[in-house]
């Protein structure tokens, strides 16, 4: 969904902890990468998962990304997807991508609200 670059960081916890229900992290995870694509080797790969997913679940974190699909973020996804094929714990990820680049983003508006993008600024909800 869109924010307004005005919101505040007490009305978002809000919207999260009681809007969304989800309950406050013990922890805070930022992952960032550059976006361009890279392999890694298989026991790399599976030791990045196993440690992220580790360190999430037993400290009741939430998982903050750059919101696309590319780069060490693409990493992250496919862990948290191999992790939801086996599990049932949640895990909480939050992706902030740029607006531009979200699909369907007339899905993530409200009927009620009207999204305005003026030239050279943020996207603003009225």
């Amino acid at each position: 969904m869109p924010l307004c670059p005005h919101i505040t960081p007490d009305l978002l916890l809000h919207l999260m902890t009681k809007e969304w229900q989800l309950e406050l992290p013990k922890l805070l995870i930022s992952v960032h990468g550059g976006l361009q694509n890279f392999e890694l080797q298989p026991k790399l790969k599976q030791v990045f998962g196993k440690g992220l997913i580790k360190a999430a679940m037993t400290t009741g974190a939430w998982i903050f990304t750059g919101g696309v699909n590319t780069g060490v973020i693409r990493h992250v996804g496919d862990a948290l997807k191999d992790h939801a094929s086996k599990s049932r714990g949640k895990i909480c990820t939050i992706g902030i991508a740029p607006w531009g680049i979200v699909e369907n983003q007339e899905d993530l508006v409200g009927k009620d609200v009207t999204c305005v993008r003026r030239l050279g600024t943020p996207v603003q909800l009225i």
